[in-house]
């Protein structure tokens, strides 16, 4: 559970800093009709080693009138303790940006006399690999930061962002006129001793120029930005009337606030306390806390390597059991049929050797004489006079024995029949006498051989074939 504590210092209090005031914006200001609460300032003396006493009472102050013992401030540093520039760099990284800007600062700004805080903001969200870097760079005196921080320390605050108020004007500016957000456009804040033009272009504070007070640059002015361009128009109430009128002698109507912000953009300080931390510009950095930052992001990145190791290795071993499971099921299943599939297989296999089996026969079978035909074949093909004793085969070769007036009438007429090939005397041919008297007959046995395609004949068409050779 989140303690009161922690959940009021998660509310941002707003503050705008000049040499003079401090201005606080607030939620919890409810006294106050615009949320707003101010104590005068003493400037910081250079001799005071690092601390602002005047700061640190005004934020005792203030943490008193929000009832707060810890809070988180988002600080506005008003010109002149910040300088704010466009910058034309060579082509650099983002995280060569910061170190060079910190190191030649009395390069890039004029007023940097001592050692300076710098930050930046790429003016262009695209930006093209080894093109030159358009930055919006800002500088504050490293011993202002470090006396703002140490008071805040001391009266229980902490400093979250620090940033120039040109970013905090640029932010009102989108809020009064959303339309800024959509294209490139002006914002003018008008103070009693300069005018600052703010040029915003996507969303973002591209540039940063200056002028003097009231309409004396309105014709600059117009130079500058073009007589169609898109011109919002805050700040001090007297100043802004003076400077609307001289831009619309010179051919350029500016828009000014309504609604909301109406009140609040008389009050340049105000809108800087209310816009504080909005991150549309550049933000000023510390060295500390560029590697405090990247320390954050390092162990940040570590721990997300951590979690994502953690959440792969979760992902495997879920994986793991899932195949487990499904290897688990599958067993069971065969386990179920395994009965089934084994009188199927033994089916199987006996089918399988019947079809092997009748394979055989029927190749036999196709191999193998039909004797029936050939013994047909043979009794239409001997002559009238010619008798068979015996018939003995054996695998394709067939041997007769018989009786005939003359044998030889038999062989003739067994070489002349379809189907067999190979005739020849199986044993000599003898006379022999037959019983009662009767004539002697030749005896014969004969031996052939029955052609393959016998079994397509049939004994008529042998009949019919050895007539016609008659």
């Amino acid at each position: 559970m989140v303690s009161p504590a922690t959940a009021k210092k998660r509310i941002r209090t707003g503050i705008a800093i000049s040499q003079t005031e401090l201005v606080a914006a607030d939620l919890r200001l409810r006294d106050s009709a615009d949320r707003a609460w101010r104590v005068p300032l003493d400037p910081p003396q250079a001799d005071n080693g690092g601390h602002w006493p005047s700061l640190a009472s005004a934020l005792a102050e203030l943490a008193r009138t929000l009832g707060v013992t810890e809070g988180t401030l988002a600080v506005s540093l008003l010109p002149p303790f910040t300088e704010v520039r466009r910058l034309d760099l060579p082509p650099i990284r983002d995280d060569e940006l910061q170190l060079i800007l910190a190191r030649g600062a009395a390069k890039y700004f004029v007023g940097a006399r001592t050692p300076q805080v710098v930050g930046a903001s790429f003016a262009n969200k695209k930006r093209v690999r080894g093109a030159p870097a358009q930055v919006v760079a800002a500088a504050a005196p490293a011993r202002l930061v470090a006396a703002l921080k140490h008071a805040a320390q001391q009266t229980g605050w902490t400093v979250e962002l620090i940033a120039p108020a040109e970013a905090a004007w640029a932010a009102a500016a989108l809020a009064m006129w959303p339309s800024f957000a959509r294209q490139s456009a002006f914002a003018l804040v008008a103070h009693t001793d300069r005018t600052d033009l703010l040029h915003i272009d996507d969303g973002r504070l591209v540039n940063v120029r200056r002028f003097r007070a009231g309409g004396a640059d309105a014709a600059m002015i117009l130079d500058t930005v073009g007589p169609s361009a898109r011109v919002g128009l805050m700040g001090e109430s007297s100043v802004r009337r003076q400077l609307g009128a001289a831009l619309s002698s010179v051919g350029l109507t500016p828009t000014f606030p309504a609604g909301e912000w109406a009140n609040a953009a008389d009050r340049p300080e105000l809108l800087a306390a209310h816009f504080a931390g909005t991150e549309i510009g550049p933000s000023l950095r510390s060295e500390d806390t560029v590697s405090q930052e990247r320390a954050a992001i390092t162990k940040l990145t570590w721990r997300v390597a951590a979690v994502a190791a953690g959440l792969f290795v979760a992902a495997a071993g879920i994986e793991l059991w899932g195949v487990h499971r499904q290897l688990g099921i599958v067993r069971a299943e065969r386990e179920k049929i395994r009965p089934q599939i084994a009188s199927t297989m033994v089916g199987r296999t006996t089918v399988d050797a019947a079809y092997r089996h009748l394979t055989a026969l029927a190749a036999i079978e196709r191999k193998s004489p039909h004797w029936s035909t050939v013994i047909s074949t043979l009794t239409e093909a001997i002559p009238d006079d010619a008798f068979l004793l015996a018939v003995r085969t054996r695998d394709d070769s067939v041997i007769v024995d018989g009786l005939a007036q003359r044998a030889r009438r038999v062989f003739d007429a067994l070489e002349q029949a379809d189907g067999l090939t190979g005739v020849r005397a199986a044993a000599p041919v003898r006379r022999e006498l037959q019983e009662g008297g009767a004539e002697a007959l030749e005896h014969f046995a004969i031996a052939a051989r029955v052609v393959p395609d016998t079994t397509k004949l049939t004994p008529t068409s042998t009949n019919a074939a050895r007539r016609s050779k008659e």
